[in-house]
């Protein structure tokens, strides 16, 4: 197999992986899986040829139209994320409120006297 076949390859997989979104529990399993096949692909990409057929030119063709598959997925993995960690966020923040209601207030007071 050449090598922009085995980029086409692993970059199919790639795209399927990141094409479904995993849920919170398998989310790491699959980001580890994402990321092995970035750097199996990340080794394959400084050896790719130039196409020499119209074969080889529709593989690469199709290995672009799969970037971009996954470059919306993975933003959609990346929301997803974010959106978890901002609700991880105002869950402590909720928490530490509830332990200690008066720790956010300034307790900087002081007092003044109107007569001089």
């Amino acid at each position: 197999m050449d090598i922009n076949q085995t980029l086409f390859s692993v970059t199919k997989q790639l795209a399927e992986l990141a094409s479904n979104v995993p849920s919170q529990e398998k989310r790491d399993e699959v980001i580890d899986q994402i990321f092995t096949l970035l750097e199996e692909r990340d080794t394959l990409l400084p050896q790719v040829e130039p196409p020499k057929n119209e074969n080889e030119r529709l593989i690469m063709n199709k290995v672009v139209e799969l970037n971009s598959q996954i470059n919306v997925s993975m933003n959609r993995i990346l929301a997803d994320i974010k959106k978890d960690l901002t609700g991880l966020k105002e869950q402590k923040k909720a928490h530490t409120q509830y332990i200690n209601p008066y720790k956010s207030l300034n307790n900087v007071s002081a007092f003044f006297d109107k007569k001089e």
